[in-house]
C-alpha cells in the first residue's frame, strides 16, 4: 500500500515537471547582413520566453537562467535592459542595428508603481549592484549621481491598461566601462546551452574582441495577459551585435567560419528553432555555398529584404543520417574588386562634438542629418554629467541662420556630486536639412580625489539619444515592439510608423587638471630631508663624546729611515754585548771540581 502510494506520488510530480517544461521556449537566431565598404555585420539573438501565474515562484526556473528571474523577484522589476558595447555603430554608412546600443555601459530599468521613491532609488542601487557581481562590470559605480529619470525618450515595451499608474523608470550610462572576455563569459552562462553547442558556440572570444564594433545586450520584460497580472510571460532576450572588417580577411568572400573561426556542430538541444538568416538584398554576383531550406522576401514600409533561411535543426536530422559534418555557410562575391559600391544614407543620422577654444568655457553641438523627403518631429535627450555645467538660455537649434523653436522642453537641473543634467527638447527637422542642437557649459574644478586615475585623459559624456517615428522601414532591420523573435521583423508593416532610435558618439571631455606630480616630489624631498638628517641625529643621540690628547707630528720619511737604521743596527749591539758579557761570567766562575 505504502509503496504504491510512493509511486503515486512520484509519478504526478514527474508528470507535473513535464508539463511544467512545456511553459517555457527556447529560440535561438542569427542574421548575417554585408554592409558597404566590405564589412558584416552579424546579429546573435536568444530568446527564452516562459509562461507563468501569479502564483508560480520565479525561483523554480528551468530554461530562463535563476539569476535573472531573481531579479524580477527581488526587486520588482517590470522591465529591464542592459547592454556593453565597445566601437561606434556608423549610421551614415551601415544604416541602423537591430537592436542600438551607446559605447560603454548603458542600464536602464522599470520598476512597478509605488509612492515611495525612496525605495526605488534603493532597490535601483541593489539592482545595479547584483549586475556588476553577475556580469563582471563595474556598474557598481552606478549611484543618484549618475541617474536620471527621462520622461519622453524612453518608454516601457510592456502592455499598459487603462487605469493603470505608469512604472517608474531609472536610467544611467558608464561610457567609460571597457567590454571585455570578463563580460562575454558571464553572459553566455546564463543560456540554457551555455557556450558549448549552438548558435552561441560560434562567439569565440579572439575572433568578437577583435571586430570593430561588438555589443552584448540583455533585455527582460514581463508581460501580463490581464490588469491584474494573474497570468503573464517572462521574456528574456540576450543579444550580441558584431561587425567585422572583411579586408583583415583578405577578401570579400566570408563563411562562418572565416569570421568565427569555427563552425558549428550543431543547434542547441534546448533550442525549439535555430535559425541562420544571411541578407541577399540587390546581391545578384552573390554565390552562396549551400541551398538554403527557405527563401524569405519581406515587404516592409516599402523597404523589400531579401533573405536566405537555414535551419540548424534540418540540418541535424540530414547529418544524422549520413557522416558527420560541421554547419557553414560561405558567401563568395563574384563581383569586380576594383568597384567600390556606395549605399544611399539612411533617413536620418547624427554626430556630436564640442566646439570652444581654452579651459573656461565650451559648447557641445549636436548635428543632425534628415535625408527623408519629408520633416521628421524627434525628441533629443541629453544626460549632462554633474561636472559639466550647463546654460540653458544659451540652447539654441539653427537650421543655417534660421533659428527653429522646440515643440516642449524638459530639463533637470544638476546639482554638484548628486544629480547630473538632464535636457528633453522635442523640434521638428525640415525635409533633407541639417540641424545643429548646441549648448554652453563650463569648465570647473573638481577636488583631487574626484579625478580618474589617469587624469589626463579626460572625462567622458555619456551619448546622446534620439528618438522619433520612421514614415518607412528602408535601412531599418529592429523588430517590432510587440514581437519577441526575429522573424517576427518580416513582413511586419506599421502604420503608425517605425520607431527608432540611434545614440551618438560619446564625448570626451579634458577639464582643468592639477599637477598630479607635484605630491610626488614633496614626497621625494621630504623623503630625502629625513633621510639625510636622522644618520647625524642618529650618531649625536646614541654615541658618546669624549676629547683626544693632541698627537705628536708625524716623521718625515728621512727621519724613518735613519729610525730604521738604528733600531736595526743598536739591536745587534746590544745582542753582541749580551753575548760578551755572558762569557765573561763564565770564565770568572770557580771550579768545583
Amino acid at each position: 500500500m505504502w509503496k504504491y502510494l510512493l509511486w503515486s506520488v512520484l509519478g504526478l510530480a514527474t508528470l507535473q515537471g513535464t508539463t511544467a517544461e512545456f511553459s517555457d521556449v527556447f529560440d535561438e537566431e542569427l542574421f548575417v547582413k554585408p554592409l558597404p565598404d566590405k564589412f558584416v555585420y552579424s546579429y546573435f539573438q536568444f530568446t527564452t520566453r516562459w509562461e507563468l501565474s501569479q502564483n508560480d515562484s520565479l525561483l523554480h526556473t528551468n530554461l530562463v537562467s535563476r539569476p535573472l528571474a531573481e531579479l524580477f523577484h527581488h526587486f520588482g522589476v517590470q522591465e529591464l535592459h542592459l547592454s556593453f558595447t565597445y566601437g561606434l555603430w556608423r549610421y551614415a554608412s551601415w544604416g541602423y542595428p537591430v537592436t542600438d546600443a551607446g559605447p560603454g555601459a548603458e542600464v536602464w530599468a522599470w520598476f512597478n508603481p509605488t509612492t515611495d521613491r525612496a525605495s526605488i532609488d534603493h532597490r535601483w542601487k541593489m539592482l545595479c549592484g547584483t549586475l556588476s557581481g553577475l556580469f563582471c562590470a563595474s556598474l557598481s559605480f552606478i549611484d543618484p549621481s549618475n541617474t536620471f529619470e527621462p520622461v519622453y525618450s524612453l518608454r516601457p515595451t510592456t502592455h499598459h491598461f487603462p487605469g493603470q499608474p505608469e512604472p517608474i523608470l531609472r536610467y544611467a550610462a558608464l561610457p567609460r566601462e571597457i567590454v571585455c572576455t570578463e563580460n562575454l563569459t558571464p553572459w553566455a552562462k546564463l543560456l540554457p546551452c551555455r557556450s558549448r553547442e549552438g548558435l552561441v558556440s560560434l562567439l569565440v572570444p579572439d575572433s568578437i574582441y577583435a571586430s570593430n564594433y561588438h555589443s552584448l545586450g540583455v533585455h527582460m520584460r514581463k508581460l501580463c495577459h490581464d490588469p491584474e497580472c494573474h497570468e503573464f510571460q517572462l521574456e528574456a532576450k540576450q543579444t550580441v551585435s558584431v561587425v567585422q572588417d572583411l579586408r583583415i580577411f583578405g577578401g570579400p568572400n566570408w563563411s562562418l567560419r572565416k569570421l568565427f573561426g569555427q563552425g558549428m556542430e550543431g543547434s542547441c538541444a534546448l533550442a525549439t528553432t535555430s535559425n541562420v538568416y544571411v541578407d541577399v538584398t540587390d546581391n545578384g554576383a552573390v554565390e552562396v555555398s549551400q541551398k538554403p531550406d527557405e527563401t524569405i522576401r519581406s515587404v516592409r514600409g516599402g523597404a523589400r529584404t531579401e533573405l536566405h533561411r537555414f535551419d540548424v535543426k534540418q540540418f541535424e536530422a540530414v547529418m544524422a543520417k549520413g557522416r558527420r559534418a560541421m554547419f557553414n555557410v560561405a558567401v563568395m562575391d563574384k563581383r569586380d574588386p576594383n568597384v567600390i559600391i556606395v549605399a544611399g544614407p539612411p533617413p536620418i543620422f547624427a554626430k556630436r562634438f564640442i566646439l570652444g577654444v581654452g579651459q573656461e568655457r565650451g559648447k557641445i553641438v549636436t548635428q543632425i542629418t534628415n535625408t527623408h523627403w519629408g520633416s521628421l518631429d524627434l525628441v533629443v535627450f541629453e544626460n549632462i554629467p554633474w561636472f559639466v555645467p550647463i546654460y540653458l538660455h544659451t540652447l539654441t537649434i539653427r537650421h543655417g541662420a534660421e533659428r527653429i523653436k522646440p515643440a516642449f522642453l524638459h530639463y533637470t537641473p544638476g546639482v554638484q556630486r548628486e544629480r547630473p543634467y538632464g535636457l528633453e527638447v522635442a523640434f521638428r527637422i525640415p525635409a533633407r536639412a541639417t540641424v545643429e542642437l548646441s549648448i554652453d557649459f563650463d569648465y570647473i574644478f573638481l577636488k583631487w580625489q574626484e579625478y580618474p586615475p589617469d587624469a589626463n585623459h579626460g572625462h567622458y559624456i555619456p551619448s546622446s539619444i534620439i528618438s522619433l517615428l520612421l514614415p518607412s522601414a528602408r535601412n531599418y532591420t529592429s523588430i517590432p515592439r510587440e514581437a519577441s523573435l526575429f522573424r517576427d521583423s518580416f513582413n511586419a508593416t506599421q502604420l503608425a510608423g517605425y520607431f527608432l532610435q540611434l545614440r551618438t558618439e560619446s564625448l570626451l571631455l579634458t577639464l582643468p587638471t592639477p599637477d598630479f606630480s607635484m605630491p610626488y616630489n614633496v614626497i621625494c624631498l621630504a623623503c630625502t630631508v629625513v633621510a639625510l638628517a636622522f644618520g647625524p641625529i642618529h650618531n649625536i643621540s646614541t654615541k658618546r663624546i669624549a676629547a683626544k690628547g693632541q698627537e705628536a707630528d708625524k716623521p718625515s720619511f728621512s727621519e724613518k729611515i735613519k729610525q730604521f737604521f738604528k733600531r736595526k743596527f743598536g739591536r745587534k749591539a746590544k745582542q753582541t754585548k749580551e753575548e760578551e758579557a755572558a762569557s765573561t761570567e763564565d770564565l770568572n766562575a770557580p771550579d768545583t771540581e
